[in-house]
C-alpha cells in the first residue's frame, strides 16, 4: 500500500482495535471513513480487558469465553452475549449490543504466528481484503526506548500480523498520545520515522457526524484513551489526568486525526515488533519481551492484584 487513497479499492474490511480494551471505540473513524466509499467493515478488538475491569492479568483465551462463533483458530464474532465463563464482558460484547451487529474478537493465545494465520483464514472465511488495525494512544508506534511504554506485547501483537497478513494492510493511531505512553515529542518522532521510509500513507480525522455516534456509543462503553479524541473534536482541549491519576495527557485538536501508516515501515524500527514476532504461543511472547529487559502490561497486572490482595 502506498497511499491511503489504496484502501478505497477494497471491498471488505476488518478494522480492529489493536491494544485491547476500548481501542474498539477508536477503530469507528476509520470504519465509517471506509464506509463513505461503499466499503463494509466488521469491527473488532483483541481478548485483553485490563486490570481492575478484569480480575485476571492478559488476555483471555477463546477456551474461556462463551456464546463466540469461531470463524478461525484465532478469530471469533461476538455477539450481546458474548462473555466469559466468569462473566466477563468484553467490550466488543457491549459495542455488538449498542449496534446490533457482530464483532471480531482476535486471540494472541497462539503467538504472533497464530494470530497471523487466524487472522488469513479469517479473511478467506468472511471474504475481507482488507484489515487495518487502530491503536488509541500511540504506543504502537514506539520503537522501544521510550520510558512509558506499558504495553509492548499487545502493540507489537498487533503491528506485528499487520505486516505478515496477506491482505493489504495498515496501522492506524489516533489521540495524539491520549493513552500516556508516548510523549508528544516521542510520537512525533515516531510519525517522522515513519514519513522518511514513506510509511506514512495518510490521515483522516473526526467529523461532526462521527463525534456525535462516538458520544451516543460512550455511554455504553468505557474507554479512557478513545474517549479523549471525542473531547478533542467537542474544543475541550488541555490536560486530563488518565488511569487513576497515574499520568497526565494532553487534549489538543490533532488528538481527533487518525494517522495512517504502512505497517512495514513502523516495523523496521520497533524492536517491539522483532521480539514478538515468530511467536506461536502468548508465553513465548511475554518471555521474550521480558529477556529483553521489559516489564510487560501482564506483569503491571499482576503487581497491582498483588497488591490489592495485600
Amino acid at each position: 500500500m502506498q497511499t491511503l487513497e489504496d484502501i478505497f479499492n477494497c471491498d471488505r474490511a476488518l478494522v480492529f482495535g489493536v491494544g485491547g480494551s476500548g481501542d474498539v471505540v477508536g477503530s469507528i473513524p476509520t470504519a465509517r471513513l471506509l464506509e463513505t466509499h461503499g466499503i463494509e467493515t466488521i469491527l473488532g478488538g483483541v481478548t485483553w480487558e485490563p486490570v481492575p475491569y478484569d480480575s485476571k492479568p492478559g488476555p483471555r483465551s477463546f477456551d474461556e469465553i462463551e456464546n463466540i462463533d469461531r470463524v478461525s483458530e484465532t478469530v471469533g464474532l461476538v455477539t450481546e452475549q458474548t462473555a466469559t465463563k466468569d462473566a466477563l464482558e468484553f467490550t466488543e460484547t457491549r459495542v455488538a449490543r449498542h449496534y446490533d451487529e457482530p464483532v471480531a474478537l482476535l486471540s494472541m493465545e497462539a503467538g504472533t504466528t497464530g494470530m497471523t494465520r487466524g487472522i488469513d483464514a479469517a479473511c478467506d472465511e468472511l471474504d475481507i481484503d482488507l484489515v487495518i488495525g487502530v491503536d488509541a494512544g500511540g504506543d504502537a508506534l514506539a520503537a522501544g526506548h521510550e520510558s512509558g511504554l506499558r504495553s509492548p506485547v499487545t502493540d507489537g501483537f498487533g503491528l506485528a500480523a499487520l505486516k505478515s497478513i496477506a491482505v493489504d494492510s495498515c496501522l492506524g493511531v489516533i489521540g495524539y498520545g491520549s493513552d500516556g505512553e508516548l510523549t508528544i515529542a516521542e510520537f512525533e518522532a515516531a510519525i517522522a520515522r515513519a514519513a522518511k521510509r514513506d510509511g506514512l500513507l495518510g490521515s483522516w480525522g473526526i467529523t461532526p457526524r462521527v463525534r456525535n455516534e462516538l458520544e451516543d456509543l460512550l455511554s455504553d462503553v468505557d474507554t479512557e484513551a478513545s474517549r479523549l479524541p471525542v473531547e478533542a473534536a467537542n474544543g475541550n482541549f488541555g490536560s486530563r489526568p488518565i488511569r487513576g491519576g497515574e499520568l497526565t495527557v494532553d487534549v489538543r485538536a490533532p488528538s481527533t486525526v487518525t494517522f495512517y501508516f504502512d505497517p512495514d515501515a513502523v516495523a523496521a524500527s520497533s524492536n517491539l515488533s522483532e521480539l514478538v514476532e515468530g511467536t506461536d504461543s502468548l508465553a513465548a511472547a511475554v518471555k521474550r519481551v521480558n529477556e529483553a529487559g521489559y516489564k510487560t502490561e501482564f506483569d503491571r497486572e499482576q503487581e497491582r492484584l498483588d497488591t490489592a490482595i495485600e
